[in-house]
């Protein structure tokens, strides 16, 4: 069961409104900050959640939305809403059941560009294995051919055949824990729409049973979309998201968590909702 004093979340309806955490990111784990240097030279800084495994950044996305969803289904009451995951990856991703017995699925994806989404994976995976004492020479191969200036030039030296490649080397601390990763030149800009559109096809593709009970979840990790450009391209989408077949659809958008989901705080836009889920948010979630 969730503490909602634990939670920040913000839901977001303003047009001005922009994603990024309220609080300071001080104490704070799980997340990334994101520079980009226009060509003018201005720089501007966005903070996105940021979990190294994709299973447990997905549990954390889970937990956060099942408790904040849970306070919009009962609203003000006396006790604390209560839910419970009953079921995993069977075949959507989660299954929650709230203390009333309403029950729904939950389907997590992502919208990100391509380009930066690849970028975050290697650096997730170097860090990764970076936090190992004892790598295989294809790991240190891997963390040489994406970040030259990390592997000493005496350890690549010990790395000549294919035996070699699955030979175990003891590193310690040798190779430190980076900080900061600097990225090539990229424009992460995304038809939304486009995106949107691609990514709820997929799901609604899927063969599974209980569309109808299931919740998609877009994890946003895009870095130069506003909550406005997320307005329009769901004003242009209507159509399409009336026919889906699912529940509901909402934009999730992380910037920092404990591994347990908790210390958190993270931006919920709807995007489709049920006549149900429509009048539970009139009736529960503050202005």
């Amino acid at each position: 069961m969730a503490n909602s004093a634990d939670f920040k979340p913000q839901f977001v309806y303003s047009e001005d409104y922009q994603f990024a955490p309220k609080d300071t990111l001080f104490g704070k784990q799980n997340y990334c900050l994101h520079n980009f240097i226009a060509d003018d030279g201005s720089v501007s800084e966005v903070v996105r959640l940021n979990v190294l495994d994709d299973r447990a950044r997905e549990e954390i996305i889970g937990f956060h939305f099942a408790q904040q969803y849970a306070e919009i289904h009962f609203g003000e009451k006396s006790e604390e809403p209560q839910f419970y995951m009953v079921d995993r990856d069977n075949p959507w991703d989660f299954e929650y059941v709230m203390h009333d017995s309403t029950s729904y699925n939950l389907e997590v994806t992502r919208i990100a560009d391509e380009e930066l989404l690849k970028a975050i994976k290697i650096e997730n995976d170097v860090t990764t294995l970076l936090q190992k004492t004892d790598l295989r020479g294809f790991e240190i191969k891997k963390i040489d051919k994406h970040f030259p200036d990390i592997v000493p030039r005496d350890l690549l030296a010990k790395i000549q055949t294919s035996e070699d490649l699955q030979r175990e080397f003891s590193i310690g601390d040798r190779l430190g824990k980076p900080t900061v990763f600097l990225r090539p030149t990229m424009s992460p800009n995304l038809d939304l729409e486009d995106a949107i559109r691609t990514a709820l096809l997929k799901k609604s593709r899927k063969e599974h049973a209980g569309k109808d009970r299931t919740i998609i979840v877009l994890d946003n990790l895009t870095t130069h979309s506003k909550p406005d450009d997320f307005f329009l391209a769901a004003d242009k989408l209507g159509d399409f998201l009336t026919r889906l077949p699912f529940k509901s659809v909402w934009l999730y958008t992380g910037y920092y968590s404990d591994d347990d989901g908790y210390n958190c705080e993270f931006s919920l836009l709807p995007i489709k909702l049920s006549k149900e889920e429509e009048r539970f948010q009139k009736r529960n979630v503050p202005n």
